[in-house]
């Protein structure tokens, strides 16, 4: 071989080697800002510390319990409108070293436009994309709330904060998450307005970027000025509420 076109064959090598490189890389496929909020991928589960909180008005108590939630991708299917959905499973232990028990399953489609989950029959636009901050969209509006059971859904306005910031749970500190804040409305205040009646509703949700759902705070109650307990003078102290609400953190995910 000429000595005079071994350099040029070594630098053909390299460049081919060079080109292969990066042609494989090019190739992997980038995940779309519509799958990494809420992955799902078969088998990819999230386990949640939870606190569930109902107020108890007939007995003037707030009850708090403690457990853990585990939201584990168990299948796929067609949904009624031929689109391609998830089943997920939701299990709960009350202590860590317990076995799991299965508690429910929710549905989700992701149509890479919105993330819509179902659950106990009613469907949320939990997300909309592209996800930017101060969008807003109507979360609630395929829930009928003309059933009164359902009526104080109307009109959510979801709206994004604080997008692309780190958050922390209280447990676990996560990375690039958007904050889907639900509800945030207060009518009089029990503390300072005794006798006049009050709702408070407040709902958000945050998604971390390769994890989804890492914390949730929900709670809705009602205060009756006029029921037996808030008219009760050994309650005279004691703002006696009607409602209920949960927060959940992520604190293990795969």
């Amino acid at each position: 071989m000429n000595k005079k076109t071994l350099p040029l064959l070594l630098l053909a090598v390299l460049f081919t080697i060079a080109y292969t490189s990066c042609k494989k890389a090019d190739e992997v496929p980038a995940v779309k800002e519509s799958d990494s909020y809420f992955p799902l991928e078969i088998g990819k589960y999230v386990i949640y510390n939870v606190d569930s909180t109902i107020w108890d008005d007939s007995n003037c108590v707030k009850i708090t319990r403690r457990f853990q939630m585990m939201y584990t991708v168990a299948d796929t299917f067609t949904d009624g409108k031929g689109r391609a959905s998830r089943r997920i499973d939701i299990r709960v232990r009350k202590k860590a070293e317990e076995a799991w028990n299965i508690q429910s399953v929710i549905y989700v489609t992701n149509t890479s436009q919105e993330l819509e989950i179902a659950h106990s029959g009613q469907n949320f636009i939990k997300m909309i994309y592209p996800v930017e901050e101060n969008r807003t969209w109507k979360g609630n509006a395929y829930i009928d709330t003309r059933d009164k059971d359902y009526a104080f859904y109307n009109d959510w306005t979801y709206r994004y904060v604080n997008v692309d910031q780190d958050f922390n749970n209280g447990l676990v500190n996560y990375n690039h998450t958007a904050t889907v804040l639900q509800i945030d409305e207060k009518q009089n205040d029990p503390e300072t307005q005794p006798r006049d009646n009050a709702v408070r509703t407040f709902s958000k949700e945050v998604f971390s970027k390769g994890v989804g759902m890492v914390y949730r705070e929900y709670y809705r109650w009602t205060y009756d000025a006029n029921s037996p307990s808030n008219l009760d003078i050994n309650n005279i102290d004691t703002r006696c509420l009607k409602g209920d609400g949960v927060i959940m953190r992520a604190v293990d995910h795969n």
